[in-house]
Formats: C-alpha cells, sequence, structure tokens
C-alpha cells in the first residue's frame, strides 16, 4: 500500500503506454481493413474492366458480322435487280406483244382450225411491202344526218373506184334543239362503194380507217373530222398484194 501511494507517475505512465497500445492496435487493425478493402475494391474494378472489355469486343465482333451480312445482302439485292432486268428484256423479246401478238394469236388460231403450216408460211413469205404507191390526196364533203336536207354529198378515188359517203348524228345546241350539221363526237357511219357496186360499211366514232382492193390496187382510207358539217377522207393506193 505504501508503494501504491509512492510512485502514483509509474501506474500512469502504465496506462498510458497501454492505451497507446490499443490505440495503435486499433489504428493498425482499421489500416489493415482499409488495405484489404481496397485490395478487394481494386480487384473488383479489375475485373469489371475486364468484363465489359470482353463484352465490348464480343458486342464489336457481331456489328462487324452484321456489316458483313448486310454488304452481302445488298450484294445479293443488286445481282437479283440485275438478274429481274435481264428476265425482263428476254421476256420482252420472246413474248409478243402488240401487232406482233396479235399476227402470233392469228396464226396460232389459223393451225388450230386446221390450216397446213406450209400454207401459211406460203402466204406470209408471199406478202412483200407495199409498191407502186400514189401520194395520199385528201377530200371532203358534207356529212348527211336526219335534220340536213341539203344533197348528200361523197367523194371518189381512184377514177370512180371507190366512192365515199357517210351519215351522223345531228348537233344539239344550247337550246336542247338538233342542228343541220353532224356531231364529231359521236358514232358514224361511213359507207364504201366500189365501181361494181359493192358496199362496205364501217361504224364507230371518227377516225376510221378502211382499205380494200379493187382490181390491181389496194386503196386506204383515213376518214376524219373536218370543219363543221365537213368529213375528210385522205387516200392512197397501192399495187395490190
Amino acid at each position: 500500500m505504501n508503494f501504491i501511494l509512492q510512485d502514483p507517475g509509474g501506474r500512469y505512465q502504465r496506462r498510458a503506454a497501454a492505451a497507446r497500445r490499443r490505440f495503435f492496435l486499433l489504428a493498425a487493425a482499421i489500416g489493415l481493413c482499409c488495405f484489404v478493402s481496397y485490395r478487394l475494391g481494386a480487384a473488383g474494378t479489375q475485373s469489371g474492366e475486364a468484363a465489359y472489355k470482353e463484352q465490348a469486343g464480343k458486342l464489336q465482333g457481331e456489328k462487324d458480322t452484321l456489316e458483313q451480312k448486310l454488304t452481302s445482302l445488298r450484294s445479293d439485292v443488286q445481282s437479283a435487280q440485275v438478274r429481274y432486268q435481264q428476265l425482263q428484256a428476254q421476256y420482252k423479246q420472246d413474248v409478243p406483244s402488240g401487232t406482233l401478238k396479235q399476227l402470233t394469236d392469228a396464226v396460232r388460231q389459223q393451225l388450230d382450225d386446221g390450216i397446213k403450216p406450209e400454207r401459211l408460211l406460203y402466204v406470209i413469205q408471199s406478202v412483200h411491202p407495199p409498191r407502186g404507191c400514189t401520194d395520199p390526196v385528201t377530200k371532203r364533203f358534207v356529212m348527211r344526218t336526219p335534220v340536213y336536207k341539203g344533197p348528200h354529198g361523197s367523194v371518189s378515188f381512184g377514177q370512180g373506184a371507190v366512192t365515199v359517203t357517210g351519215e351522223g348524228a345531228p348537233s344539239v345546241n344550247q337550246s336542247g334543239r338538233e342542228d343541220a350539221w353532224y356531231d364529231p363526237g359521236k358514232p358514224v357511219s361511213i359507207t364504201f362503194t366500189g365501181a361494181d357496186g359493192k358496199k362496205a360499211e364501217r361504224h364507230g366514232l371518227l377516225p376510221i380507217e378502211y382499205s380494200v382492193v379493187v382490181g390491181k390496187k389496194e386503196y386506204r382510207f383515213t376518214v376524219a373530222a373536218g370543219e363543221r358539217s365537213f368529213i375528210r377522207v385522205t387516200s392512197d393506193s397501192c399495187d395490190a398484194p
């Protein structure tokens, strides 16, 4: 007891030393925890960065693959378009259209009706381009209508070889009354009369085309509307085929 009372400073020193040891131990523990946490965080960051890099590499690879596929598809589309154009041109070349189709259909019909191919070939080869053709001549006449009371108009070609006459529907004025002249917008009736008296009629809207063989000549006609009341007939002739 006397010893404790006589040495109080030593006791405080021991307590202070113990406190310092506890402090240093606590600081060391905290530092160790911080170090371990840092290392773990750094490792996690490195692991995450590596994962991101790996994922980015995969995405880039997929992007490159898709771009290659897209380029290939574009090339295939262009090739298909070129092929389509080639097939379309080939189709137009191989499959007849317009007048050629009409001729093909007519030949097919003749064959179906029993005409021998040799006969058709002979007829086709015997046809030649028009020869001995005259210059076109245009004449006009007054078109007859149910209201028109004047003389019946007509025109002749080939020194009377063919005479052309016609009749149309009367025009209607703003008052609703019929006029004497014909209406060029309505169907007309055109009559072609040969020198032998044979007649051929054509009905329909203008213009009307017609051809007829008289003797050794083929006369071709185009009938169209002219000035009011008049009809225009243009004709030429060629050697008959």
